[in-house]
């Protein structure tokens, strides 16, 4: 007669598990999901009629401020200067909120830069007659605004 094996039970062994010694270092979790992006927002007014001197003495004493406090002073300041960095700046920042979606409250100047335009001149024997020639010289600024701030 055949021998047939029957089918017998192994009792499990129980594992003995001895805890390692582990340094823990405890590193920042970064939620990629909540981060922030800069981006820039550029104004250009490539043609003013004051003098980059005058509008570049201006916009050097607001340059450290946030825009929004940037406003504030240059309304109470009486120059043509400060007038004409009011509405660029206005323009900018409505510009950054419309076309790209910026908080208002997180912009921030990147750069002010003021530089020379066009000159007009023109002749005029009654504003001196030896050194300048008569020369009438009406220069023009090139104003550039550039502002970040996140979404």
């Amino acid at each position: 007669m055949p021998t047939t094996k029957t089918p017998t039970k192994k009792t499990p062994v129980a594992k003995v598990v001895t805890p390692k010694k582990v340094d823990a270092v405890v590193k920042p979790v970064e939620n990629k999901s909540v981060k922030t992006v800069l981006v820039d927002t550029k104004f250009n007014n490539p043609n003013i009629l004051i003098s980059p001197r005058k509008l570049r003495l201006m916009a050097n004493s607001i340059k450290t401020h946030n825009p929004l406090e940037a406003l504030t002073r240059l309304k109470f300041t009486n120059s043509l200067s400060a007038r004409v960095l009011v509405k660029s700046i206005q323009s900018a920042i409505n510009d950054a909120k419309s076309n790209h979606g910026l908080q208002e409250s997180s912009l921030r100047f990147k750069t002010i830069r003021v530089d020379e335009g066009q000159k007009i001149k023109r002749m005029d024997k009654s504003h001196g007659s030896r050194f300048n020639r008569g020369v009438i010289i009406k220069r023009h600024s090139r104003l550039e605004i550039i502002l970040t701030g996140q979404k």
